[in-house]
């Protein structure tokens, strides 16, 4: 680091510093902590044009909420060329129990030997391809996530990866405030292009495409919720059920439905409780339920508690319901 910037990152930790000194209560030392994790990055990445009080500035708001909040530590760490955000949770659960259907897998080298514990991860990236296009705070992303499930304790059968979902998209993301009809405030709004895919060959095929409008909100400083709303881009009908073109999984929407709502409480620093709950909005009610639990082990990790119930876990149990709690370690959280 050249002199100028060494001098610069002293003195705006300086800064901090004298803030966190003046903190009151834990709701105001997380606040300093943000503004801190804001400097640090945006001093690592900063361009050679940007002034102290540029940065300052970009950092400074006593009256931001979580999605306001991880837009500025976005947008500082995105400086770097090299940089590639979390999208998603990343997490890994190492103890995850469940009862496995062994139903999409008859007559395959698998079949009943399947174990009903295994290891559940995440991975989610994503890289903010254009800030402002078109028009002031509306970002333009791409985005991927990748979910496995993994045999990792079934030597009998070579401990295979069961199922992994795969889901690449383009996001445009638009983060100003605004009001719905006079009455909703909305904090963020998105509109992506998902496509949703198992990666298998055969009857165990699984993909969809959609489009997927977002909505965001955040009543408080401390909690968010929001809901989104998909369209399935359509396929044709198989012509046989080993037919390599044509719908993988025909009336996915009479199980996973038109949308979901979830909701995020940041009780303190890295911990938190998550809720999701999606619903067909049919007279027979299938839907999904799920839950998490995240609370700080150290700086850099949390541990993570999530139970799921319901359709639609993934892709391969789309039309199957599945009961699974698990508990291991996430890596980033949603904020």
């Amino acid at each position: 680091m050249k002199l100028g910037k060494k001098l610069l990152f002293i003195g705006l930790m300086g800064v901090a510093n004298l803030s966190l000194a003046q903190s009151e209560g834990e709701s105001k030392s997380d606040e300093v902590n943000t503004f801190n994790e804001c400097l640090l990055e945006a001093v690592k990445n900063a361009k050679s044009e940007r002034t102290v009080a540029q940065i300052r500035k970009a950092c400074q708001d006593p009256d931001a909420n979580l999605f306001s909040k991880r837009i500025k530590l976005e947008r500082a760490a995105s400086e770097n060329p090299f940089a590639m955000l979390p999208h998603k949770p990343n997490f890994v659960i190492p103890a995850s129990v469940t009862s496995i259907n062994q139903e999409p897998y008859t007559d395959l080298p698998v079949d009943s030997e399947l174990d009903d514990v295994e290891v559940k991860f995440q991975v989610s990236l994503k890289y903010l391809a254009a800030q402002d296009l078109l028009f002031k705070d509306l970002d333009l992303q791409v985005a991927f996530t990748a979910t496995s499930w993994w045999q990792a304790y079934n030597g009998a059968i070579s401990a295979p990866f069961r199922e992994t979902n795969y889901e690449p998209e383009v996001i445009l993301n638009y983060h100003h405030s605004w009001s719905l009809l006079g009455l909703l405030p909305i904090e963020q709004t998105s509109l992506s292009f998902n496509h949703q895919s198992n990666g298998q060959t055969g009857s165990l095929s699984r993909s969809w495409n959609r489009i997927i409008l977002s909505f965001a909100f955040a009543p408080t400083k401390h909690f968010v919720w929001g809901f989104r709303s998909w369209y399935r881009i359509p396929e044709d009908e198989k012509t046989s059920p080993l037919d390599a073109s044509g719908d993988d999984n025909p009336n996915i929407e009479k199980y996973m439905g038109y949308g979901e709502i979830g909701g995020l409480w940041s009780i303190s620093d890295k911990h938190s409780l998550e809720l999701m709950i999606r619903n067909n909005l049919r007279s027979d009610n299938k839907g999904a339920l799920q839950l998490g639990w995240s609370f700080p082990i150290n700086d850099k990790i949390q541990g993570y508690v999530e139970y799921f119930n319901g359709y639609g876990e993934s892709l391969i149990y789309y039309n199957h319901h599945t009961q699974r709690l698990g508990i291991g370690f996430k890596l980033t959280n949603w904020f």
